[in-house]
């Protein structure tokens, strides 16, 4: 059973990575996307039989040699770290999705990003910006086992920064990795098993890791204790719901409160 180190790129206290202001008055922190999406990976790996690392499990930036340490102390078959992209700091239109590998990489490492670069393109029907290599991106560097780094969309170009704070999108962009990983290892790929939602109602989640983002605003309305959970503490909140919340707390409804 081969282990695949799986990376969620930055920290949510990173500076500078995020999306320019939404019309709504929200904005999205990279790592919001970094981490939900790899979180769904590991689930669709581990559902395929796969064995699974989060190198990055903390919510502050976890530092790149830290990362590099894990996934070389576990012996990871493969690793793959989670990101997306941007250029400049306004909306514009540079858009797709990217792979990048260590410049001296062997075939090996070119065959497994060809994998998941064509698997994502696929899903996700992003435009195909290819395969990029680099000397200095240090977990491509100096991990010992084949390594990715995916640039999943554009957190500059609208269009794209609402798909990457879509939980669907994030959906697709892990299961279009998991699809190539398992090409790469010829194991067959076994989709996930949706249950029929009945009533059609919203999604609701119950605790503050589930939430695709927001979850900063909303686990400091815990902490001052502005929400409240039932006896059991879920949450019981919309993605509307999230979306008011830091709305609300951009216009600094909550500062008063202590």
């Amino acid at each position: 059973m081969k282990l695949i180190a799986v990376d969620a790129g930055h920290g949510m206290d990173t500076a500078g990575k995020r999306t320019p202001v939404f019309a709504d008055g929200t904005i999205m922190k990279e790592n919001e996307f970094n981490r939900v999406t790899a979180e769904f990976l590991v689930k669709a790996l581990e559902r395929n039989g796969f064995k699974t690392l989060l190198t990055a499990p903390e919510i502050t930036d976890t530092p790149l040699q830290t990362r590099v340490k894990r996934a070389n102390k576990a012996k990871a078959d493969a690793f793959v770290c989670i990101h997306a992209n941007a250029y400049d700091n306004k909306w514009n239109d540079a858009n797709g999705v990217e792979s990048w590998i260590y410049n001296k990489s062997d075939n090996k490492t070119i065959r497994f990003a060809e994998d998941i670069q064509k698997e994502l393109i696929t899903v996700t029907k992003r435009k195909n910006r290819g395969i990029k290599k680099s000397s200095d991106l240090y977990v491509l560097r100096y991990t010992n086992m084949i390594a990715v780094l995916v640039e999943c969309g554009f957190l500059t170009n609208l269009e794209e920064a609402e798909l990457l704070r879509s939980e669907s999108y994030r959906k697709k962009c892990a299961e279009g990795i998991c699809k190539g990983i398992c090409k790469y290892y010829n194991v067959p790929y076994q989709s996930e098993k949706v249950e029929e939602n009945i009533n059609c109602c919203p999604k609701r989640y119950q605790k503050v890791n589930e939430l695709p983002y927001g979850r900063e605003v909303v686990q400091m309305l815990i902490d001052k204790e502005v929400l409240r959970g039932n006896e059991k503490g879920d949450l019981d909140l919309t993605i509307d719901m999230v979306r008011l919340l830091i709305i609300l707390y951009r216009a600094k409804v909550f500062e008063k409160i202590e």
